[in-house]
């Protein structure tokens, strides 16, 4: 199920997607990627201050559980 503003969450992972392209090329340097890096740690830090604040909400442990095993039977196919 999705949010309300799933066009926007679609938006932000496409950026980290460009993020991480650009982090990991091998035609860029250390310098580069290491900014590009930061700046996804800066987000992450962000997010975690954010989630912590929020609410827990009726369903979330439950749907947290199975993005955790969808996620898991990623990590296993590979």
């Amino acid at each position: 199920m999705a949010g309300p503003i799933r066009m926007h969450t679609d938006d932000i992972m496409g950026h980290i997607r460009k993020m991480n392209i650009e982090m990991t090329s091998p035609y860029n340097d250390g310098y580069m990627s290491w900014g590009i890096k930061q700046d996804l740690y800066i987000v992450k830090f962000f997010l975690d201050k954010v989630l912590a604040d929020a609410p827990e909400f009726k369903d979330e442990a439950e749907w947290l559980k199975e993005q955790e095993q969808r996620l898991m039977m990623e990590i296993l196919k590979k």
